[in-house]
C-alpha cells in the first residue's frame, strides 16, 4: 500500500527543528560593559546550567523525534483524530524552551525547586501526549501497514510511556525536597528513553 503521511511527517520534522533550534537560541551571554578575557571566561563558566539543561532537552527531543519517527513508520495514512493528537504532541514540544530556559535561568537560587518540578512535569506532558498518540493510533488499525506486525511494538511503548509519565510525577515531587536529586532524575529519564524507543525488527515494518 502507498503512504500517504508524507505531509504530515514533513510539518512534524520541522516543528522538532523549530524547537531544537530555539533550545540553542535561549544560550548566550550579552555584550556587557568591562569586558576583558578573564571575566568573560568566568560568565562563560557561571552558565553551565544553561548548558546542562540545553543538553538534557536536546537529548529529550531527539528522541521523542526518533520515536515519532518510528510511529510513523508503521502508518499507511491517517486521519483527523490522529492529526489533531500529534499537534498537540507538537505544541508541547515546541513549547519545550520555556521550562528550558526556567530551569537553566534558576539553578542556585530559592527558585529552584519550582523550576525543577515544571520542567519534570512538563516533560511528562510530552510524554502523555506521545502516549494519546499511539493509542489513538492503536484504535485505528485500519490504518496501519501492518496492524498485527506493529501491535507488540506499540503496546510496548505505552507501557514505556506511563512507567515515564509516573516517573515525572515523581520527580517533580521529589523536587520539592531535593532539587538536585530531581533535576539527576530528568537527566536519567532520556537515558530511560534511549532504550524504551528501542524497536525489534519483527516487530516494526
Amino acid at each position: 500500500m502507498e503512504k500517504q503521511t508524507g505531509r504530515l511527517e514533513a510539518f512534524s520534522d520541522g516543528i522538532f527543528g523549530v524547537a531544537i533550534t530555539l533550545l540553542a537560541l535561549e544560550i548566550g551571554i550579552k555584550e556587557y560593559e568591562g569586558a576583558d578575557n578573564a571575566n568573560l571566561w568566568k560568565k562563560i563558566l557561571e552558565q553551565w546550567p544553561e548548558y546542562f539543561t540545553y543538553f538534557n532537552s536536546f537529548a529529550t527531543v531527539l528522541l521523542i523525534w526518533m520515536g515519532h519517527n518510528k510511529v510513523f513508520r508503521t502508518l499507511r495514512a491517517t486521519n483527523h483524530w490522529i492529526i489533531l493528537v500529534n499537534g498537540l504532541m507538537l505544541l508541547f514540544v515546541v513549547l519545550f524552551p520555556y521550562p528550558t530556559k526556567l530551569v537553566g535561568s534558576f539553578i542556585g537560587t530559592g527558585a529552584e525547586s519550582t523550576a525543577v518540578a515544571f520542567y519534570a512535569g512538563f516533560t511528562g506532558m510530552i510524554t502523555f501526549s506521545m502516549m494519546l498518540l499511539n493509542i489513538c493510533i492503536l484504535k485505528n488499525k485500519d490504518l496501519l501497514l501492518d496492524y498485527k506486525q506493529s501491535k507488540s511494538w506499540f503496546m510496548s511503548q505505552i507501557k514505556g510511556q506511563i512507567i515515564g509519565i509516573l516517573s515525572y510525577a515523581g520527580i517533580a515531587i521529589l523536587a520539592f525536597y531535593h532539587s538536585e536529586i530531581a533535576l539527576v532524575g530528568t537527566f536519567a529519564m532520556w537515558l530511560f528513553w534511549a532504550f524504551a524507543t528501542k524497536d525489534n525488527k519483527e516487530e516494526l515494518i
